[in-house]
């Protein structure tokens, strides 16, 4: 472009910068020694569809799909039974019957 240097007129470099820039998807414009550059973007879990049963966390700059743990407090079960832990699996069991559950003749 031309630019006046005093006096005199004189062609110059045009200083582009990120708006001159068109990035694709999934990558952002950074500036890097005067030149815009498109580099990828930095994903977060707000970038990750998980599957059901798991739930995302970021492992240092990276986001996972990690195995949901469940507890009894995520289960609900139906009357005369009652939940237990069977290793890491929340599971309905059948609640034990006594001598106060039953009414004799």
């Amino acid at each position: 472009t031309c630019q006046m240097d005093r006096t005199t007129p004189r062609c110059v470099p045009i200083t582009r910068t990120c708006q001159d820039l068109t990035c694709p998807p999934g990558s952002t414009c950074q500036m890097e020694k005067s030149m815009p550059r498109c580099v990828p973007k930095a994903l977060s879990c707000q970038d990750l569809t998980c599957p059901p049963g798991s739930t995302c966390r970021m492992d240092r700059t990276t986001p996972r799909c990690v195995p949901v743990t469940l507890t009894c407090q995520d289960l609900t079960c139906p009357p005369g039974s009652t939940c237990r832990m069977d290793r890491t699996t929340p599971r309905c069991v059948p609640v034990p019957l006594t001598c106060q559950d039953l009414t004799c003749p």
